[in-house]
């Protein structure tokens, strides 16, 4: 199977992760291509009966927002660091996580943007539209794993455009009084759609535990999707760095998290750094003084013409989303990743101290803040 370079890591068939190099700062991101003759590629599951519940179980809303206006901490320009929103702060904080992805100072410089509105760096826009081809491929895999017990297709052309319509299904039960499942059948159903999500190696290298747990509770036997999507114009919008903490660390020592935001207020509230170095050093010494792993976070807006709607197969009232006749409409979404960094032991040549970090793969977190920033720092 041939493979692709992008943007120096190579773009392998399916299955692969996020990933970056070792000595780039950029994404590497794997998806299946389907044969060469073929103009899209399409994951077809095979029809299985399910049954709905009673007709008095209310339709879920599926977590997802379908809106043209970016959300107001964007904005705001809002990162939820927890650190000040100030251009010197953020131009630091946007310092120091390129150089956790080994990019140079001259990197972060904002002279040209400075010069020329709306100009990016070249790592910039790399970094971007590898972020859109993750949200896009991870998208796509949460939505066959979501649909794959309902006979659904999720189809991706050759415009990068995904779409899936549930209503195409032919095995779904559409009059819920017709129901002859007991009471127990829509908990399994839960169950097996919960367990299809926690068995996917490949979805939960993409995307974080908590975010895929607001997926997994859905009661998709009465929800019937529509979606479009096909990703335009990106733009990084915030990256900084978090020292001493990773998600893993404050997972296994949960008193942590927010560790790093209560040092901002402790300076807030005294004014004094000798205070903030102490608290600093007894942060280091409980995650341990031989760590050296660090948190990048970004976040990108991602535009898209996207046509949205979600009905109750039961009613066939619109929950969500646009009417029967709309068209589709451009719309904005915040994808929020994470990636963790570690000091790099040995160069090439055998030396140690080089000063590089190794980094690791990015995943994404928070889409829209439907985890309001999924903040654990």
């Amino acid at each position: 199977m041939a493979s692709l370079k992008l943007n120096n890591s190579s773009y392998s068939s399916r299955r692969g992760a996020l990933v970056t190099s070792s000595s780039s700062s950029l994404l590497c991101v794997s998806s299946t291509l389907s044969s060469a003759s073929s103009s899209c590629y399409c994951y077809h599951h095979r029809d299985q009966s399910t049954s709905s519940s009673s007709s008095s179980s209310s339709v879920q809303h599926f977590p997802w927002r379908h809106s043209a206006t970016p959300l107001l901490r964007i904005q705001n320009n809002d990162d939820y660091s927890g650190m000040p929103n100030n251009v010197r702060a953020k131009f630091v904080r946007k310092l120091i996580a390129i150089r956790e992805m080994n990019l140079s100072f001259w990197d972060a410089l904002p002279i040209l943007p400075m010069v020329l509105p709306g100009y990016r760096h070249e790592w910039e826009r790399e970094l971007s539209s590898n972020f859109e081809i993750a949200f896009r491929l991870a998208l796509e895999e949460l939505l066959c794993t979501l649909f794959s017990d309902n006979g659904s297709d999720v189809v991706h052309n050759e415009n990068q455009c995904i779409s899936i319509d549930t209503s195409k299904m032919t095995t779904r039960r559409k009059n819920a009084s017709a129901d002859t499942a007991d009471a127990n059948d829509e908990t399994t159903k839960t169950s097996s759609q919960s367990a299809s999500i926690e068995s996917n190696d490949y979805l939960n290298q993409m995307i974080d535990q908590t975010l895929l747990q607001k997926y997994q509770q859905l009661d998709l036997q009465h929800l019937q999707l529509k979606l479009t999507i096909k990703p335009i114009p990106v733009q990084l919008q915030n990256i900084f760095a978090v020292p001493m903490l990773t998600r893993e660390i404050v997972n296994q020592k949960p008193h942590l998290k927010g560790a790093y935001q209560r040092l901002e207020k402790v300076y807030k509230e005294t004014k004094s750094y000798a205070e903030v170095k102490q608290k600093t050093y007894e942060l280091a010494e409980e995650v341990g003084l031989q760590s050296a792993k660090r948190t990048v976070i970004a976040d990108v807006s991602i535009r898209c013409l996207e046509y949205f709607q979600v009905k109750d197969v039961r009613t066939g009232e619109i929950v969500q989303g646009m009417g029967d006749d709309e068209d589709e409409e451009e719309v904005v979404h915040l994808v929020r990743f994470e990636m963790v960094t570690d000091r790099k032991k040995k160069d090439n040549n055998n030396n140690n101290n080089t000063g590089e970090r190794d980094i690791g793969s990015w995943k994404i977190i928070d889409v829209d803040d439907l985890l309001d920033g999924n903040v654990f720092h």
